[in-house]
């Protein structure tokens, strides 16, 4: 005689055992961001340079009537700018409330990953200030650097 089991899957334990990546190209360099921070991706706006501002800022852009401050993610890396005019695009993050927006070259795919995945950046990370990266994954043989949105956030401080 046997026994079924009823086996109930719990989908918000789940849910919280995944995140979902945007990633993005930024020169050479994979990076990726929580999607759930991901409020929209637009082309290329026309950007105003804001004097006095970090290196970080790249300038702030009108959307939509708000203005919007974005970071410059070669400037973190101190990786080279290209030209960005027909495959760039600016991510707009939305964080705790705040909107900032990301200058990347190439917006790629998104990825569903197990938390476990990620992995603390390394120690020996010398050419990335640490504060923006929340933490890395690797796939196949290719390292995605995962930002830190507050850490973005507070480099336009």
């Amino acid at each position: 005689m046997s026994q079924s089991v009823l086996v109930e899957h719990d989908e918000d334990a789940l849910a919280a055992s995944q995140i979902q990546l945007a990633t993005f190209e930024v020169g050479t360099v994979m990076m990726a961001i929580d999607i759930a921070r991901v409020q929209e991706i637009n082309r290329l706006m026309d950007v105003t340079p804001v004097p006095g501002a970090s290196p970080m800022v790249h300038g702030v852009v009108n959307l939509r009537g708000d203005v919007v401050t974005v970071v410059n993610p070669h400037r973190i890396l101190d990786v080279p700018e290209s030209d960005t005019s027909r495959s760039g695009r600016n991510l707009i993050l939305n964080i705790d409330g705040e909107r900032i927006g990301v200058l990347v070259d190439k917006v790629a795919d998104i990825l569903t990953v197990q938390r476990e995945q990620l992995s603390s950046p390394p120690s020996n990370v010398r050419s990335i200030d640490r504060r923006f990266i929340d933490s890395v994954y690797l796939q196949s043989n290719e390292v995605i650097i995962v930002l830190d949105p507050i850490g973005l956030l507070d480099s336009i401080d």
